[in-house]
Parts: structure tokens; C-alpha cells; sequence
């Protein structure tokens, strides 16, 4: 049987899996945060939380190998971002909070879905869209949160990093914790850098995901490296370190 079949019936087999999945999702969370009234940070409605986004991964093919771990208590989680996947990844790891912008609130179904999971919504382009957003994630901080941010503002093509912006830096040092950079890696079965899973204009979400179902197996090596201390030098400085940190990681140079 040649590539091209095989390829098919892998996308036949998991694409009707994963739409069960997100169905299961939204009955799991309507029952949770509606009828019996859960909170995102209920501990029990955390752990599907995580079991339901650790499955999205499994289910297109990934395989993940951890390096390192999360920080106890509050931290702010700086991450290179290279595709939608990066989300089911670490919300499958670890417990977190994510960021989105505020237009994906008002989404049918994902923006409910994403609101019920405790997503924090911030408003992109207001001259003090920043400062607020800082402010919320830095509430959160200070009750021990975990809180993720892709601090390159969009997606790569996994062989390169974008610099990182620093306002959001700040809500570490508001809060007197700690950042903790993260690497994400993609690779081929042959140890390859995967060049199908980035999520890059002009190709849209099931372009991608249609791309990606097709691969035997993705691997992934997620790093969590040393936390920094948020109070030992200014968020411009903060963010250039997180993002050495990141590069080093993945090996660019």
C-alpha cells in the first residue's frame, strides 16, 4: 500500500475520533460549569481539563517527550508558539492559564469552551489594552497561578524564533514571581524538524489539522527550563533572557 492511501486512512480514522472528542469536550463542560456549577478552578474539573487537552494531542499522532518540569505556585510560563497544538500540549502537562485575545470570547462554541476553562481574555490594540492585561494576569499570579504566554505575538516555522515582547513581563514583577521559559520542538519520526505542524498565515486551522492527522506520528520535546528570579532586573531584560533561554534550547543559535 503506497504513502498516499496510507495517509488517508489515518485522517479517516482519527478526524471522526477527534470530533467525538471536542463533542465529549462540550458535554463534559456543560454538565461541569452549567448544571453543577464548577469552577474553573475546581480540582476535579481541572484534572478532565487536562485529561480532554492531553488526548487532542494524542490523538493526531504526538508523542511527548518532557524535559525539566513546572515551578510549584505562581509563575508565568514564557513559550516560543508554533502552532494551535502548543495549547493541548502544555494544558495537557500541566495546569495553566491560558491567554487569548478578546474577540475569541464572543466565538460560537470555542469562545464558551475557552471561557469555561478559565481563559483569561485580553483586548489587543487599545493604547492600555497592555496594561491591563498585565494587571489580570498578575491577580492570578498572586493566587498562584500558572500562567502561559507566547511572547513572539504569532506562530513560527519551528526553525526560528521571533524576538520577545516584554510588556506582559511585567505581571512576573507586579506579582514577585517567577518566569519560566518553555521550548516547543516538533520532529519527524526521522528526528527531522517537522515542517507540517506550524500554523502560518495564509493556511487556516483545518488546513493544518488536515496536514497533520495524516503523519504517522509527530514527536515533540517540551522543555520546561530554570525559572528567573522576576526581581532581579527590569522586563525588557526579563524578556531578552527568557528568549536566549528559549533559543538555546532549540538549538538556534
Amino acid at each position: 500500500m503506497d504513502e498516499i492511501p496510507v495517509k488517508l486512512l489515518r485522517r479517516l480514522f482519527r478526524l471522526p475520533n477527534l470530533a467525538l472528542h471536542v463533542l465529549a469536550g462540550i458535554g463534559i463542560t456543560a454538565i461541569s460549569a452549567g448544571l453543577l456549577g464548577r469552577s474553573p478552578t475546581d480540582p476535579r474539573y481541572r484534572r478532565l481539563k487536562r485529561w480532554w487537552l492531553g488526548r487532542i494531542v494524542r490523538i493526531v499522532g504526538g508523542r511527548v517527550t518532557t524535559y525539566g518540569e513546572p515551578v510549584a505556585g505562581g509563575s508565568l510560563l514564557a513559550s516560543n508558539h508554533v502552532s494551535w497544538l502548543d495549547i493541548p500540549l502544555l494544558g495537557g502537562q500541566t495546569e495553566v492559564i491560558f491567554l487569548s485575545k478578546s474577540e475569541v470570547k464572543d466565538w460560537p462554541v470555542l469562545g464558551w469552551l475557552a471561557d469555561k476553562a478559565g481563559t483569561l481574555f485580553i483586548e489587543r490594540g487599545k493604547r492600555d489594552g497592555a496594561k491591563g492585561a498585565s494587571e489580570k494576569i498578575a491577580e492570578h499570579l498572586q493566587q498562584q497561578e500558572r500562567v502561559l504566554m507566547f511572547p513572539e505575538g504569532t506562530t513560527t516555522n519551528n526553525i526560528q524564533l521571533l524576538p520577545f515582547h516584554a510588556r506582559l513581563f511585567a505581571a512576573a514583577v507586579t506579582a514577585q514571581v517567577s518566569i519560566q521559559p518553555v521550548a516547543i520542538h516538533y520532529k519527524t519520526t526521522e528526528g527531522q524538524t517537522h515542517p507540517l505542524v506550524p500554523y502560518l498565515n495564509p493556511q487556516t486551522l483545518m488546513q493544518n489539522l488536515w496536514s497533520i492527522l495524516g503523519e504517522r506520528q509527530i514527536l515533540i520535546e517540551l522543555h520546561f527550563l530554570p525559572p528567573i528570579d522576576s526581581q532581579t532586573c527590569a522586563r525588557k531584560e526579563l524578556a531578552a533572557y527568557s528568549e536566549q533561554q528559549v533559543r538555546s534550547a532549540l538549538k538556534l543559535g
